[in-house]
């Protein structure tokens, strides 16, 4: 699933690209993705110009002259394409918005992904309110949330994924960053001290900024608009490994399966 590095790396692409450009037409295909666009939300996208790209969480969101956010999840296996006009659609082409010199295509083979239109900010603000911080761009209370955190009974690595807590942390991140921080998954979190977690909450930040400069993952082959593979996947410490290495040293590496996902993790290095 693209995840924060992915999402952050498609946004900076098509910023350079699209903005104060006119979409001329979208196209949307008939299948259904997990959140559509409706026929009436063409009439506010259709001839009208793209103001800024950004992104909240893991979502890729559009605003436009006409007031109105179009909002895009990649889902589980979904990407931007930055093409020429003279391309043909392919089976898994969802959504084609149509510019001057260019197209963007939405394509998504399982189609867990999602595009929708918000009819304004107070939309966007409400449709986002149950969602943590982002430490690439807030300012977070780290206090007050490990205040909250020690109160709860889960996991390391369940809290690493509820995005109530930090927003655009997936699976893979979560196994890189607590394996940087030396804390197991398993750990409750109402066992770790202050200090564990202000150095979890750094260690978060910098595998965040790592994986985006490498221009994300591409377990399952995915691509920036341009087509350029990420390659943060060659630079995992832990994430699908059997055996560390560390100064000439081996350790073992033990794969769990935590709420359905595979967990990897070092027993030695992490308590």
């Amino acid at each position: 699933m693209p995840e924060l590095p992915e999402v952050e790396t498609t946004i900076r692409y098509l910023r350079s690209k699209v903005k104060e450009k006119k979409i001329i037409k979208l196209f949307k295909s008939d299948k259904k993705l997990r959140k559509n666009l409706t026929n009436s939300d063409l009439e506010h996208i259709n001839n009208k110009k793209i103001v800024r790209v950004k992104r909240i969480a893991k979502y890729i969101i559009i605003e436009l002259s006409s007031k109105r956010y179009l909002v895009i999840h990649l889902g589980m296996s979904g990407r931007l394409k930055f093409l020429p006009r003279s391309y043909k659609l392919e089976k898994h082409d969802h959504l084609t918005l149509t510019f001057k010199d260019f197209l963007i295509v939405f394509n998504d083979p399982r189609r867990f992904g999602m595009a929708f239109l918000l009819s304004n900010s107070e939309e966007v603000s409400q449709f986002f309110s149950n969602y943590g911080y982002d430490l690439l761009q807030d300012k977070v209370p780290i206090k007050k949330i490990y205040e909250n955190l020690i109160k709860k009974h889960s996991s390391m690595k369940q809290v690493l994924l509820d995005q109530r807590y930090f927003v655009g942390i997936g699976n893979i991140y979560a196994n890189e960053i607590l394996f940087l921080s030396r804390i197991s998954p398993t750990k409750a979190v109402n066992t770790i001290t202050f200090l564990e977690f202000t150095h979890l909450v750094k260690c978060i930040k910098k595998i965040l900024l790592i994986a985006i400069k490498k221009g994300g993952s591409s377990i399952n082959d995915y691509k920036s608009p341009d087509g350029v593979l990420g390659s943060f996947q060659n630079f995992f410490k832990v994430y699908q490994k059997d055996i560390i290495k560390i100064k000439g040293k081996s350790y073992l590496v033990k794969k769990i399966t935590q709420n359905g996902r595979s967990t990897f993790y070092c027993p030695t290095l992490q308590t």
